[in-house]
């Protein structure tokens, strides 16, 4: 990785963690994220730890059942 340039990996990690940090934050389980979010309980928990990518639609669902700008959640590692 040059100067610059983002880890996908560890992004999606380090996106997956203030995903979980916010929800727990906010006393709400996986399943109550998921609901608010239009999302099903194990994509929540697959990018929760970094295992699968996610979509700028999704992101805005997961951001808004948080009550958090979307940029809170990308910003990089």
């Amino acid at each position: 990785m040059g100067d610059g340039e983002v880890d996908p990996e560890a992004f999606l990690r380090a996106v997956g963690k203030r995903i979980r940090i916010l929800r727990l934050t906010r006393e709400m389980t996986q399943d109550e994220l998921a609901a608010a979010a239009g999302i099903s309980r194990s994509f929540v928990s697959l990018v929760e730890h970094g295992a699968k990518g996610i979509d700028v639609v999704r992101l805005m669902r997961i951001a808004a059942a948080l009550d958090v700008p979307l940029p809170e959640l990308v910003q990089p590692p």
